[in-house]
Protein backbone atom coordinates (compact mmCIF):
# COMPACT_ATOMS: atom_id res chain seq x y z
CA UNK A 1 0.00 0.00 0.00
CA UNK A 2 1.28 3.46 -0.92
CA UNK A 3 0.92 5.02 2.55
CA UNK A 4 1.93 2.06 4.71
CA UNK A 5 4.90 3.93 6.23
CA UNK A 6 3.00 7.03 7.39
CA UNK A 7 3.12 5.66 10.95
CA UNK A 8 6.89 6.12 10.84
CA UNK A 9 6.67 9.75 9.75
CA UNK A 10 3.98 10.46 12.35
CA UNK A 11 6.17 8.96 15.07
CA UNK A 12 9.15 11.08 14.04
CA UNK A 13 7.08 14.26 13.77
CA UNK A 14 5.84 13.84 17.34
CA UNK A 15 9.37 13.44 18.69
CA UNK A 16 11.41 16.04 16.79
CA UNK A 17 10.32 19.43 15.45
CA UNK A 18 13.61 19.65 13.52
CA UNK A 19 12.25 17.04 11.12
CA UNK A 20 9.47 19.27 9.76
CA UNK A 21 11.23 20.10 6.48
CA UNK A 22 12.02 16.44 5.90
CA UNK A 23 8.46 15.42 6.70
CA UNK A 24 7.12 18.03 4.32
CA UNK A 25 9.11 16.59 1.44
CA UNK A 26 8.35 13.02 2.53
CA UNK A 27 4.59 13.62 2.48
CA UNK A 28 4.90 15.60 -0.72
CA UNK A 29 6.64 12.62 -2.26
CA UNK A 30 3.91 10.26 -1.13
CA UNK A 31 1.20 12.61 -2.41
CA UNK A 32 2.83 12.95 -5.79
CA UNK A 33 2.86 9.15 -5.92
CA UNK A 34 -0.78 9.35 -6.98
CA UNK A 35 0.50 10.76 -10.24
CA UNK A 36 2.86 7.86 -10.71
CA UNK A 37 1.02 4.70 -11.74
CA UNK A 38 3.61 2.96 -13.85
CA UNK A 39 7.34 2.69 -14.31
CA UNK A 40 6.79 3.65 -17.92
CA UNK A 41 5.58 7.14 -16.96
CA UNK A 42 8.93 8.39 -15.68
CA UNK A 43 8.04 12.07 -16.08
CA UNK A 44 5.22 11.88 -13.56
CA UNK A 45 7.46 9.99 -11.13
CA UNK A 46 10.15 12.68 -11.04
CA UNK A 47 8.44 14.97 -8.47
CA UNK A 48 7.98 12.08 -6.06
CA UNK A 49 11.56 10.86 -6.50
CA UNK A 50 12.92 14.35 -5.85
CA UNK A 51 10.80 14.88 -2.73
CA UNK A 52 11.76 11.53 -1.25
CA UNK A 53 15.45 12.09 -2.02
CA UNK A 54 15.41 15.44 -0.18
CA UNK A 55 13.60 13.78 2.74
CA UNK A 56 16.28 11.09 2.92
CA UNK A 57 19.07 13.65 3.19
CA UNK A 58 17.22 15.74 5.79
CA UNK A 59 16.41 12.78 8.01
CA UNK A 60 19.93 11.41 7.73
CA UNK A 61 21.27 14.75 9.03
CA UNK A 62 18.90 14.72 12.00
CA UNK A 63 19.21 10.98 12.78
CA UNK A 64 22.74 9.93 11.81
CA UNK A 65 22.31 6.59 13.63
CA UNK A 66 19.61 5.60 11.15
CA UNK A 67 21.94 4.89 8.28
CA UNK A 68 20.32 1.96 6.55
CA UNK A 69 17.59 3.44 4.39
CA UNK A 70 16.28 0.95 1.88
CA UNK A 71 15.87 2.06 -1.71
CA UNK A 72 12.38 2.73 -3.01
CA UNK A 73 10.81 -0.22 -4.77
CA UNK A 74 8.71 0.46 -7.87
CA UNK A 75 5.54 -1.55 -8.27
CA UNK A 76 2.73 -1.66 -10.79
CA UNK A 77 0.54 0.54 -8.59
CA UNK A 78 3.07 3.15 -7.60
CA UNK A 79 6.17 3.37 -5.45
CA UNK A 80 6.27 1.64 -2.05
CA UNK A 81 8.50 3.53 0.37
CA UNK A 82 10.44 1.53 2.97
CA UNK A 83 11.68 3.16 6.16
CA UNK A 84 14.70 2.82 8.39
CA UNK A 85 15.91 -0.64 9.39
CA UNK A 86 18.56 0.29 11.95
CA UNK A 87 17.52 0.36 15.61
CA UNK A 88 19.25 2.39 18.32
CA UNK A 89 20.62 0.33 21.21
CA UNK A 90 18.32 0.10 24.23
CA UNK A 91 18.99 -0.82 27.86
CA UNK A 92 17.47 -3.95 29.39
CA UNK A 93 17.83 -6.35 32.32
CA UNK A 94 18.03 -10.14 32.46
CA UNK A 95 17.69 -12.92 35.00
CA UNK A 96 20.20 -15.76 34.83
CA UNK A 97 19.51 -19.28 36.07
CA UNK A 98 22.47 -21.44 37.04
CA UNK A 99 23.81 -24.62 38.59
CA UNK A 100 24.25 -22.81 41.91
CA UNK A 101 21.86 -21.76 44.68
CA UNK A 102 21.10 -18.36 43.14
CA UNK A 103 19.39 -16.53 40.31
CA UNK A 104 21.41 -13.50 39.20
CA UNK A 105 20.16 -10.22 37.73
CA UNK A 106 22.28 -8.31 35.20
CA UNK A 107 21.83 -4.95 33.48
CA UNK A 108 22.79 -3.97 29.93
CA UNK A 109 23.33 -0.22 29.58
CA UNK A 110 22.44 0.07 25.90
CA UNK A 111 26.08 0.47 24.95
CA UNK A 112 28.87 -2.00 25.67
CA UNK A 113 28.46 -2.81 29.36
CA UNK A 114 26.72 -5.79 30.99
CA UNK A 115 26.92 -5.44 34.77
CA UNK A 116 25.84 -7.23 37.93
CA UNK A 117 22.72 -6.07 39.81
CA UNK A 118 21.96 -8.63 42.49
CA UNK A 119 21.60 -12.30 43.40
CA UNK A 120 18.52 -13.97 44.88
CA UNK A 121 18.46 -17.27 46.80
CA UNK A 122 16.60 -19.87 44.73
CA UNK A 123 17.19 -23.29 46.27
CA UNK A 124 19.15 -26.04 44.51
CA UNK A 125 20.20 -25.69 40.87
CA UNK A 126 17.64 -23.17 39.54
CA UNK A 127 18.74 -24.03 36.01
CA UNK A 128 15.61 -22.80 34.18
CA UNK A 129 13.98 -19.40 34.68
CA UNK A 130 10.85 -18.10 32.98
CA UNK A 131 8.12 -15.54 33.57
CA UNK A 132 4.34 -15.38 33.58
CA UNK A 133 3.00 -14.37 30.13
CA UNK A 134 0.95 -11.39 31.39
CA UNK A 135 2.02 -10.64 34.99
CA UNK A 136 5.62 -9.64 34.38
CA UNK A 137 6.43 -9.45 38.08
CA UNK A 138 5.88 -13.22 38.60
CA UNK A 139 8.86 -15.47 37.88
CA UNK A 140 9.18 -19.26 37.97
CA UNK A 141 12.26 -21.44 38.38
CA UNK A 142 13.04 -25.11 38.81
CA UNK A 143 15.16 -26.91 41.39
CA UNK A 144 16.94 -29.53 39.32
CA UNK A 145 17.58 -32.51 41.59
CA UNK A 146 16.38 -35.93 42.68
CA UNK A 147 13.39 -34.33 44.41
CA UNK A 148 12.44 -31.87 41.72
CA UNK A 149 10.46 -28.76 42.52
CA UNK A 150 9.06 -25.57 40.98
CA UNK A 151 9.39 -22.20 42.73
CA UNK A 152 7.54 -18.94 42.23
CA UNK A 153 8.86 -15.45 42.94
CA UNK A 154 7.83 -11.82 42.83
CA UNK A 155 10.28 -9.66 40.90
CA UNK A 156 11.33 -6.13 41.79
CA UNK A 157 11.85 -4.89 38.25
CA UNK A 158 13.94 -1.92 39.39
CA UNK A 159 16.53 -3.90 41.37
CA UNK A 160 16.19 -7.39 39.92
CA UNK A 161 15.64 -8.84 43.40
CA UNK A 162 13.42 -11.94 43.65
CA UNK A 163 11.27 -12.76 46.67
CA UNK A 164 10.13 -16.35 46.85
CA UNK A 165 6.37 -16.84 47.21
CA UNK A 166 5.70 -20.57 46.91
CA UNK A 167 7.06 -23.99 45.93
CA UNK A 168 5.61 -27.31 44.82
CA UNK A 169 6.82 -30.68 43.55
CA UNK A 170 7.62 -31.05 39.85
CA UNK A 171 6.34 -34.63 39.98
CA UNK A 172 9.70 -36.20 39.12
CA UNK A 173 13.48 -36.05 39.24
CA UNK A 174 15.58 -33.34 37.58
CA UNK A 175 13.02 -30.95 36.07
CA UNK A 176 14.76 -29.39 33.07
CA UNK A 177 12.19 -26.98 31.69
CA UNK A 178 9.11 -24.97 32.69
CA UNK A 179 6.55 -23.74 30.18
CA UNK A 180 4.22 -20.93 31.25
CA UNK A 181 1.25 -21.42 28.94
CA UNK A 182 -0.16 -18.38 27.12
CA UNK A 183 -3.51 -18.79 28.92
CA UNK A 184 -1.74 -17.68 32.10
CA UNK A 185 -3.54 -20.39 34.04
CA UNK A 186 -0.98 -23.17 34.26
CA UNK A 187 2.62 -24.30 33.99
CA UNK A 188 3.89 -27.47 32.37
CA UNK A 189 7.16 -28.89 33.69
CA UNK A 190 9.24 -31.70 32.16
CA UNK A 191 11.30 -34.00 34.39
CA UNK A 192 14.42 -35.20 32.59
CA UNK A 193 15.41 -38.11 34.86
CA UNK A 194 11.85 -38.81 35.94
CA UNK A 195 10.75 -39.29 32.34
CA UNK A 196 7.54 -37.37 33.01
CA UNK A 197 5.61 -34.16 32.58
CA UNK A 198 3.23 -32.36 34.93
CA UNK A 199 0.66 -29.57 34.62
CA UNK A 200 0.64 -27.14 37.58
CA UNK A 201 -2.44 -24.90 37.88
CA UNK A 202 -1.82 -21.31 38.99
CA UNK A 203 -3.69 -19.36 41.66
CA UNK A 204 -5.41 -16.04 41.04
CA UNK A 205 -2.28 -14.02 41.78
CA UNK A 206 -0.25 -16.35 39.49
CA UNK A 207 2.42 -16.86 42.19
CA UNK A 208 0.46 -19.28 44.38
CA UNK A 209 1.22 -22.93 43.54
CA UNK A 210 -0.85 -25.96 44.63
CA UNK A 211 0.53 -28.35 47.25
CA UNK A 212 -0.01 -31.20 44.77
CA UNK A 213 -0.81 -31.31 41.08
CA UNK A 214 -1.55 -33.97 38.54
CA UNK A 215 -2.09 -36.27 36.89
CA UNK A 216 1.49 -36.98 35.79
CA UNK A 217 2.22 -37.76 32.15
CA UNK A 218 4.65 -40.69 32.31
CA UNK A 219 6.44 -41.20 29.01
CA UNK A 220 7.70 -44.59 27.81
CA UNK A 221 10.52 -45.45 25.43
CA UNK A 222 14.25 -45.77 24.86
CA UNK A 223 16.85 -45.34 22.13
CA UNK A 224 19.94 -47.04 20.73
CA UNK A 225 22.47 -44.93 22.65
CA UNK A 226 23.19 -47.08 25.71
CA UNK A 227 24.87 -44.22 27.56
CA UNK A 228 22.05 -41.69 27.17
CA UNK A 229 18.86 -43.41 26.03
CA UNK A 230 17.97 -46.24 28.40
CA UNK A 231 14.76 -44.44 29.42
CA UNK A 232 12.67 -41.38 28.48
CA UNK A 233 14.28 -37.97 29.06
CA UNK A 234 11.76 -35.20 28.25
CA UNK A 235 13.75 -32.00 27.94
CA UNK A 236 11.30 -29.24 27.03
CA UNK A 237 7.61 -28.36 26.62
CA UNK A 238 6.50 -26.32 23.58
CA UNK A 239 3.09 -24.70 23.25
CA UNK A 240 1.67 -25.21 19.77
CA UNK A 241 -1.91 -24.06 19.13
CA UNK A 242 -3.99 -26.25 21.48
CA UNK A 243 -1.20 -28.79 22.04
CA UNK A 244 1.96 -29.26 24.07
CA UNK A 245 4.93 -30.81 22.27
CA UNK A 246 7.59 -32.56 24.37
CA UNK A 247 11.01 -33.40 22.84
CA UNK A 248 12.18 -36.63 24.51
CA UNK A 249 15.93 -37.10 24.24
CA UNK A 250 15.76 -40.65 25.63
CA UNK A 251 13.23 -42.15 23.24
CA UNK A 252 13.84 -40.16 20.02
CA UNK A 253 10.29 -38.84 20.00
CA UNK A 254 8.53 -35.52 20.22
CA UNK A 255 5.35 -36.33 22.11
CA UNK A 256 2.09 -34.57 21.19
CA UNK A 257 -0.26 -33.80 24.09
CA UNK A 258 -3.79 -32.42 24.00
CA UNK A 259 -6.45 -31.91 26.67
CA UNK A 260 -9.12 -34.56 27.10
CA UNK A 261 -12.74 -34.08 28.13
CA UNK A 262 -11.74 -33.75 31.81
CA UNK A 263 -9.24 -30.97 31.06
CA UNK A 264 -6.10 -33.07 31.57
CA UNK A 265 -3.18 -33.23 29.19
CA UNK A 266 -2.88 -36.65 27.55
CA UNK A 267 -0.50 -38.02 24.95
CA UNK A 268 -2.29 -38.62 21.65
CA UNK A 269 0.53 -38.79 19.09
CA UNK A 270 4.21 -38.29 18.38
CA UNK A 271 6.74 -37.02 15.86
CA UNK A 272 9.25 -39.79 15.33
CA UNK A 273 12.89 -38.69 15.19
CA UNK A 274 15.98 -40.40 13.81
CA UNK A 275 17.17 -43.24 16.11
CA UNK A 276 19.98 -42.06 18.35
CA UNK A 277 19.53 -38.37 17.50
CA UNK A 278 18.36 -37.29 20.96
CA UNK A 279 15.81 -34.49 20.38
CA UNK A 280 16.40 -31.77 22.99
CA UNK A 281 14.57 -28.53 22.17
CA UNK A 282 12.29 -27.27 19.43
CA UNK A 283 10.25 -24.38 18.03
CA UNK A 284 7.23 -24.19 15.73
CA UNK A 285 6.55 -21.94 12.77
CA UNK A 286 3.33 -22.15 10.77
CA UNK A 287 2.63 -25.89 10.58
CA UNK A 288 6.23 -27.03 10.99
CA UNK A 289 8.24 -28.34 13.91
CA UNK A 290 11.96 -27.59 14.07
CA UNK A 291 13.98 -29.74 16.46
CA UNK A 292 17.60 -29.53 17.60
CA UNK A 293 19.17 -32.88 18.46
CA UNK A 294 21.72 -33.14 21.23
CA UNK A 295 23.29 -36.46 20.26
CA UNK A 296 23.79 -36.13 16.49
CA UNK A 297 24.00 -32.32 16.20
CA UNK A 298 21.28 -31.90 13.60
CA UNK A 299 18.37 -29.54 13.02
CA UNK A 300 15.26 -31.10 11.52
CA UNK A 301 12.05 -29.76 9.99
CA UNK A 302 8.85 -31.85 10.21
CA UNK A 303 5.29 -31.19 9.14
CA UNK A 304 2.71 -31.04 11.93
CA UNK A 305 -0.70 -32.38 10.91
CA UNK A 306 -3.69 -31.09 12.93
CA UNK A 307 -4.43 -32.48 16.37
CA UNK A 308 -5.93 -36.02 16.26
CA UNK A 309 -5.24 -36.18 12.53
CA UNK A 310 -4.58 -39.62 11.03
CA UNK A 311 -1.90 -38.09 8.82
CA UNK A 312 1.66 -38.71 9.98
CA UNK A 313 4.29 -35.99 10.39
CA UNK A 314 6.77 -35.94 7.50
CA UNK A 315 10.47 -35.14 7.68
CA UNK A 316 11.07 -32.23 5.32
CA UNK A 317 14.78 -31.69 5.86
CA UNK A 318 17.66 -32.45 8.21
CA UNK A 319 20.86 -30.37 8.37
CA UNK A 320 24.00 -30.44 10.50
CA UNK A 321 24.54 -27.56 12.94
CA UNK A 322 28.27 -28.30 13.33
CA UNK A 323 30.62 -25.53 12.12
CA UNK A 324 32.95 -26.36 9.22
CA UNK A 325 36.30 -27.86 10.14
CA UNK A 326 35.07 -29.41 13.41
CA UNK A 327 35.95 -33.09 13.63
CA UNK A 328 35.08 -33.90 17.26
CA UNK A 329 31.64 -34.88 18.52
CA UNK A 330 29.69 -31.85 19.74
CA UNK A 331 26.36 -31.52 21.55
CA UNK A 332 23.36 -29.53 20.34
CA UNK A 333 21.93 -27.15 22.93
CA UNK A 334 19.34 -24.42 22.44
CA UNK A 335 17.14 -23.54 19.47
CA UNK A 336 15.64 -20.07 19.03
CA UNK A 337 13.25 -18.58 16.47
CA UNK A 338 13.44 -14.84 15.93
CA UNK A 339 10.23 -12.76 15.87
CA UNK A 340 8.92 -11.18 12.69
CA UNK A 341 8.32 -7.45 12.68
CA UNK A 342 8.89 -4.30 10.67
CA UNK A 343 12.59 -4.06 11.51
CA UNK A 344 13.17 -7.78 11.05
CA UNK A 345 10.78 -8.87 8.28
CA UNK A 346 12.47 -12.26 7.88
CA UNK A 347 12.70 -14.88 10.62
CA UNK A 348 15.78 -16.98 11.41
CA UNK A 349 16.62 -20.01 13.51
CA UNK A 350 19.60 -19.95 15.89
CA UNK A 351 21.01 -23.32 16.98
CA UNK A 352 23.75 -23.54 19.60
CA UNK A 353 26.61 -26.01 19.57
CA UNK A 354 28.32 -27.13 22.79
CA UNK A 355 31.67 -28.58 23.87
CA UNK A 356 33.69 -27.35 20.89
CA UNK A 357 37.46 -27.34 21.63
CA UNK A 358 37.99 -24.55 19.09
CA UNK A 359 39.99 -21.65 20.61
CA UNK A 360 37.16 -19.27 19.73
CA UNK A 361 34.63 -21.38 21.61
CA UNK A 362 31.23 -22.76 20.68
CA UNK A 363 29.44 -21.61 17.55
CA UNK A 364 25.86 -20.53 16.94
CA UNK A 365 24.48 -21.81 13.62
CA UNK A 366 22.01 -19.51 11.82
CA UNK A 367 19.38 -20.93 9.46
CA UNK A 368 16.60 -19.74 7.21
CA UNK A 369 13.51 -21.71 8.28
CA UNK A 370 11.55 -22.53 5.13
CA UNK A 371 13.07 -23.96 3.13
CA UNK A 372 15.56 -24.91 5.83
CA UNK A 373 18.92 -23.50 4.78
CA UNK A 374 22.19 -22.79 6.60
CA UNK A 375 23.19 -19.12 6.57
CA UNK A 376 26.40 -19.33 8.60
CA UNK A 377 28.09 -19.75 11.98
CA UNK A 378 29.17 -17.25 14.62
CA UNK A 379 31.92 -18.16 17.10
CA UNK A 380 31.09 -16.98 20.60
CA UNK A 381 34.05 -17.57 22.90
CA UNK A 382 31.63 -19.47 25.15
CA UNK A 383 32.07 -22.98 26.48
CA UNK A 384 28.99 -25.21 26.59
CA UNK A 385 26.19 -22.84 25.52
CA UNK A 386 23.28 -24.11 27.57
CA UNK A 387 21.14 -20.99 27.80
CA UNK A 388 20.22 -18.46 25.09
CA UNK A 389 17.27 -16.17 24.42
CA UNK A 390 16.20 -13.48 21.96
CA UNK A 391 14.83 -10.28 23.50
CA UNK A 392 14.44 -6.54 23.20
CA UNK A 393 11.42 -4.60 21.99
CA UNK A 394 11.88 -5.82 18.43
CA UNK A 395 13.90 -8.97 19.08
CA UNK A 396 17.11 -7.12 18.25
CA UNK A 397 19.23 -8.85 20.92
CA UNK A 398 20.40 -12.41 21.45
CA UNK A 399 21.92 -13.27 24.83
CA UNK A 400 23.86 -16.51 25.27
CA UNK A 401 25.52 -18.09 28.32
CA UNK A 402 28.43 -20.52 28.57
CA UNK A 403 27.97 -22.92 31.49
CA UNK A 404 31.62 -23.98 31.48
CA UNK A 405 33.25 -20.68 30.57
CA UNK A 406 33.16 -17.46 28.60
CA UNK A 407 30.45 -15.78 30.64
CA UNK A 408 27.25 -14.23 29.31
CA UNK A 409 27.30 -12.34 26.01
CA UNK A 410 24.92 -9.77 24.53
CA UNK A 411 24.72 -9.79 20.74
CA UNK A 412 22.97 -7.40 18.37
CA UNK A 413 21.20 -9.16 15.50
CA UNK A 414 22.47 -7.44 12.38
CA UNK A 415 22.07 -7.74 8.62
CA UNK A 416 18.38 -8.45 9.13
CA UNK A 417 19.20 -11.28 11.53
CA UNK A 418 21.77 -13.09 9.40
CA UNK A 419 24.65 -11.99 11.61
CA UNK A 420 25.48 -11.40 15.28
CA UNK A 421 27.72 -8.64 16.62
CA UNK A 422 28.98 -8.83 20.20
CA UNK A 423 28.15 -5.80 22.34
CA UNK A 424 28.99 -6.78 25.91
CA UNK A 425 30.19 -9.70 28.05
CA UNK A 426 30.00 -10.48 31.77
CA UNK A 427 31.90 -13.36 33.39
CA UNK A 428 30.88 -13.06 37.04
CA UNK A 429 28.06 -15.63 37.13
CA UNK A 430 29.08 -19.20 37.94
CA UNK A 431 27.68 -21.94 35.64
CA UNK A 432 24.93 -19.90 33.91
CA UNK A 433 22.28 -22.06 32.26
CA UNK A 434 19.24 -19.97 31.24
CA UNK A 435 18.25 -16.38 30.40
CA UNK A 436 15.07 -14.36 30.96
CA UNK A 437 14.51 -10.73 29.89
CA UNK A 438 12.61 -8.35 32.19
Amino acid sequence: MLFRDLDVTNSISRSCALCLPALFYWRAGLYSGFLCRSRKNVGRCLPQMLHIYIAKISLAMVFPHMRQFKRSEATGEGIVVHSFHTLPLMAFKILVGSYTAYISALSFDGGNSLSFLTQSPAGFNPSWVTGHPTNKTVIYANNEGASGSVLSFVLNSATGQLTQVDTTSSGGADPAHILALSSGKELYVTNYSGGSGLSIPLGTNKADLPATAGPINQFVGSGPNQDRQLSPHPHQAIEYKNEILVPDLGSDQVWRLAKNSTGHWVQWGNVLQKPGSGPRHGVTLDNYLYTIHELDNTLTQHTLPPVYSKALPVLVKSLSIVPPGTTVTLSGGELLLSPKNYFYPKQYLYATNRNDPHPDGDAIAIFEPNPLKLVGHVRTGLKHIRGALIGGKNGEYLVAAGKDGGGIVVYKRTNGGKSLVELARYTGVDQPTSIWFF
